[in-house]
């Protein structure tokens, strides 16, 4: 019955408001079509398509309007323990009052950059009371269906240097936006950081329950193959490393996770999600020539870090990850410090650009570079597994997250794979230094 309120009020209601929304006065509803794609939905979103067609009452003239509405899953209870209200709350908030703000500094300036270009186009949002959809506090996110456009989902999780460039470049140029207002004491800023609830894993002394188990059971499945492997430990310092992850945070790694949430100079606007499952691309000739992003539900404000670290710990093989760490990095740079002075109408000897230089970046990421690892030692078994495994972590996710089944799924997908996979990704953070938040008192 329930359902039943939600797709008849996304069938008849919400059409209506989404031409207001959009001053699209002048036309009126010809026919609308709702699906549910089941290979669209997210970990706590459920995605449907809208088909719009309208006519203008004037010419009679028929317009198509091809659309994705994004609606949270779960009942309150799984919602809470998520704190899916909060995380939609700020996805609005980036998508209707940051990337506009954004828009209007690379204009303004007459930057290169397109800000337009980053993510599909939201045509509305809305969080709160909805009673015509439910009884619950509820969000609604409309966009456009880009994959008409040509846009589409890229390999399952390793990708190859085109598409890590892509992905290095692309969020560069969003971080660029928050670095210039910083730069120029833009006051707008303020009042953008103001508007992001802050996530937290740890506040006021209490845990984010669901994010803390999968960060503990993540380092129990990597120490438990690394005792059974003990050669693996091959290094003095990859040892010691290992030694004080364990038992400075094998019992509660989510404080580790709270102390990367750190602020400094060097903290933006993040995506906060930036991994290969939100972005897509556009390809030619088999080659990925653009992206875009989307899924800002755990945007903060913080280290670059975040971003970076997540999908080039989740997407770089071994040997790429070696080879292409900092290459990627420097790309990474590149066009950072390449948005920033085409904003600024600078060169890059401007001594405003000094704090932000490659080489306090890598220092920098010494100190916040281990978020990557945590966040791959609970998510890389979804990304990797087969397709059958990862389809029961889901139904467990979503019906009982703290269920036995679910900690066995979470323990074994993707077998010894995640664990070797895990290993060289946590070997190669320690050889970066990565690990010295871990030591740090």
């Amino acid at each position: 019955m329930a359902d039943n309120k939600k797709l008849k009020f996304l069938k008849t209601i919400l059409p209506g408001r989404i031409l207001a929304e959009s001053k699209r006065t002048d036309e009126e509803l010809v026919q609308v079509e709702l699906t549910t794609p089941d290979h669209l939905d997210g970990f706590m979103s459920t995605i449907h398509r809208l088909v719009l067609v309208t006519r203008n009452k004037s010419t009679g003239e028929e317009k198509t309007s091809n659309l994705m509405v994004k609606v949270m899953k779960g009942d309150q209870s799984f919602r809470d323990s998520c704190q899916s209200p909060k995380q939609f709350c700020n996805e609005i908030f980036i998508y209707t009052k940051v990337i506009p703000c954004f828009q209007q500094l690379l204009e303004s300036s007459k930057c290169s950059v397109r800000g337009d270009r980053w993510c599909p186009k939201v045509v509305f949002g809305v969080a709160g009371k909805i009673p015509e959809y439910s009884d619950c506090s509820e969000t609604i996110l409309v966009m456009e269906n880009i994959a008409l456009e040509g846009f589409k989902a890229g390999p399952r999780n390793d990708l190859d240097e085109d598409h890590l460039v892509l992905m290095a470049r692309n969020i560069a140029q969003f971080h660029a936006c928050t670095y210039a207002m910083k730069i120029t004491k833009d006051p707008r800023l303020e009042e953008l950081v103001k508007g992001i609830i802050p996530f937290d894993f740890v506040s006021e002394g209490k845990v984010l329950d669901s994010y803390a188990m999968f960060f503990k059971m993540g380092l129990d499945r990597l120490f438990e193959y690394l005792d059974k492997n003990p050669k693996l430990l091959d290094s003095e310092r990859f040892k010691n490393d290992i030694s004080a992850l364990r038992s400075r945070y094998a019992e509660a790694p989510v404080h580790l996770m709270q102390k990367l949430l750190h602020q400094d100079e060097f903290s933006v606007i993040l995506h906060g999600d930036y991994n290969r499952n939100n972005v897509l691309f556009k390809y030619e000739n088999g080659k990925p020539v653009d992206i875009r992003m989307f899924d800002f539900q755990e945007n903060r404000y913080g280290t670059p870090a975040i971003d970076l670290t997540f999908f080039m710990c989740m997407s770089m093989p071994t040997g790429l990850r070696e080879r292409f760490w900092y290459p990627l990095l420097e790309q990474y740079h590149d066009s950072l410090m390449l948005t920033l002075t085409d904003i600024l109408k600078c060169d890059t000897n401007d001594p405003r650009l000094a704090p932000f230089s490659y080489e306090n970046f890598k220092k920098h990421l010494q100190r916040y570079g281990m978020y990557g690892g945590m966040i791959a030692v609970h998510f890389l078994p979804w990304m990797i597994c087969p397709e059958e495994e990862c389809a029961q972590l889901a139904f467990h996710f979503a019906n009982d997250m703290y269920s036995p089944e679910m900690k066995h799924w979470l323990n074994t997908a993707g077998g010894e794979a995640v664990d070797i996979r895990l290993t060289e990704v946590f070997k190669h953070l320690s050889l970066q230094g990565y690990f010295a938040v871990v030591h740090e008192d």
